[in-house]
């Protein structure tokens, strides 16, 4: 099993194991460019792993083509097409057949078996497999090598930092945002994080978690400065998600806080403050607010949770400024946070 995709055109029983289409669609585009460079033209032909039998699937990789060209087979849903169904024990029919094949497989045709999951066994001692993740690392480095070989204009790292961010880790809605931005970038020469910030809006849970991370990890100014940025971008909205974000971190802080001085583990903690990190987030958050409730008491923050339910039902009932408040609320907490657990 590997984490990069290589195909040589020799292997005749290919595994992708991978969640994003993109990736998907492009790695099986790249194993059909390398057949038609050894065998010229192809047939290209899919199955839906949840509607074929094996027997369909096996007599196209065993049949000869009318004209001998070489056929790349394709099963979508392959972990539902090899699953056991409710009456089979052990390795399913499927499962069965196709690893006899996979002994003695046709040079006429390469199956590409494409998955999101796939369960391990001995098929896998047969074919080439490969199990591709995309995490915040790749994405961003995708990003800046994409951006100027599709669209033509280079991308600041942190612009693509910023866009992945915003948009997640699924490479087609990020190269459909990178699109629209090197339109706008083109006579500039680059994508500046400026054009991602007026381009790409974030959404609700975004914004939330851009003003949680920003709180615990980067003090008061950056906090500040992020909560105006949000108010800029959301200025005809009445819902901006700032006391969400800010109730829920004190939330999680004053559970984790009584639950360290229960001698629970780190784990139990965690799970039962309900803390966890984003995939889309390159920064360790989790972490962080981990160190910060063993060092804040429960009262502390059992109070800081109540001050800041009070504004919140002032703010409903029309009393005082919800900007102001924000911001004051958020320098206030993100400074004691800072002073508490110096980084």
């Amino acid at each position: 099993m590997s984490a990069k995709f290589q195909f040589d055109g020799s292997s005749r029983i290919v595994v992708l194991v991978c969640r994003d289409t993109f990736l998907r669609s492009h790695y099986t585009a790249e194993m059909a460019t390398t057949l038609e460079s050894i065998h010229g033209e192809i047939d290209r032909i899919t199955f839906d792993g949840e509607e074929a039998s094996i027997g369909d699937v096996l007599e196209e990789l065993q049949a000869v083509g009318l004209l001998h060209t070489h056929k790349l087979i394709i099963v979508d849903k392959a972990d539902r097409f090899l699953a056991s169904t409710a009456d089979e024990k052990g390795p399913s029919r499927h499962r069965k057949a196709l690893s006899t094949y996979a002994g003695k497989p046709s040079e006429g045709a390469t199956l590409l078996l494409r998955a999101e999951t796939w369960n391990r066994g001995k098929l896998d001692e047969l074919v080439d497999l490969f199990r591709v993740e995309v995490d915040p690392a790749m994405a961003i480095k995708w990003s800046q090598g994409r951006c100027p070989k599709a669209h033509g204009v280079k991308i600041d790292p942190e612009a693509a930092e910023l866009l992945v961010h915003r948009v997640g880790l699924d490479l087609g809605r990020l190269d459909g945002e990178l699109e629209k931005l090197a339109t706008i970038a083109s006579d500039e020469g680059s994508v500046t994080a400026a054009h991602v910030r007026e381009v790409v809006g974030a959404s609700r849970e975004e914004e939330a978690w851009a003003i949680k991370t920003s709180i615990v990890l980067d003090g008061p100014e950056r906090s500040l400065e992020t909560i105006r940025e949000i108010f800029d971008l959301s200025r005809d909205r009445k819902d901006v998600p700032a006391f969400w974000a800010i109730i829920e971190l004190l939330r999680s802080l004053y559970a984790a806080s009584t639950l360290q001085r229960q001698n629970l583990g780190p784990r139990q903690v965690q799970e039962g403050a309900r803390i966890f990190d984003r995939r889309t987030e390159p920064r360790k958050t989790a972490p962080r607010i981990l160190k910060l409730a063993a060092a804040m008491e429960p009262a502390e923050a059992e109070s800081r949770l109540r001050d800041a339910l009070r504004i919140q039902a002032d703010l409903r009932r029309g009393i005082g400024d919800p900007r102001h408040a924000l911001e004051g609320l958020t320098v206030i907490l993100a400074d004691r946070l800072q002073a508490l657990v110096p980084r």
